[in-house]
């Protein structure tokens, strides 16, 4: 996939050290100061979230740091905008889960209480 040359926000895409990161466990390659949306749509990662209520996946929308649909988890911090987010060798990125890392099945009674969408009301008349 090719790179966005210059951002909106953000301006001339640096083309510098090629530097490591971890995108769920799995070593990536990018350029040290990209956002890291950028690095993650090079390695052919599109989708950096679910939402907490229908479990939809989302990703890259505005690209301006503006709405909340590249929000991930990095070095153990939720919701950080990866579109605006500098990429640093050794980051640590993880998909997000309504509002952490764990996938909703491991998450237990979190995801089960979140969800509160029509596939819970219509279990509930069943």
């Amino acid at each position: 996939m090719d790179r966005i040359q210059n951002h909106p926000i953000l301006g001339e895409s640096p083309v510098g050290k090629s530097v490591t990161f971890t995108y769920d466990g799995r070593e990536l390659t990018g350029y040290e100061g990209e956002p890291i949306a950028m690095a993650l749509k090079v390695n052919g990662i599109m989708i950096h979230r679910y939402t907490a209520k229908r479990h939809e996946p989302r990703g890259i929308f505005c690209d301006i740091g503006r709405c909340t649909d590249c929000v991930m988890v990095v070095d153990g911090q939720p919701n950080v905008r990866t579109c605006i987010t500098p990429l640093r060798a050794g980051m640590k990125v993880e998909m997000q889960y309504g509002a952490g890392a764990k996938p909703f099945d491991e998450a237990g009674a979190d995801a089960s209480a979140e969800s509160t969408g029509k596939d819970a009301r219509e279990e509930k008349r069943s």
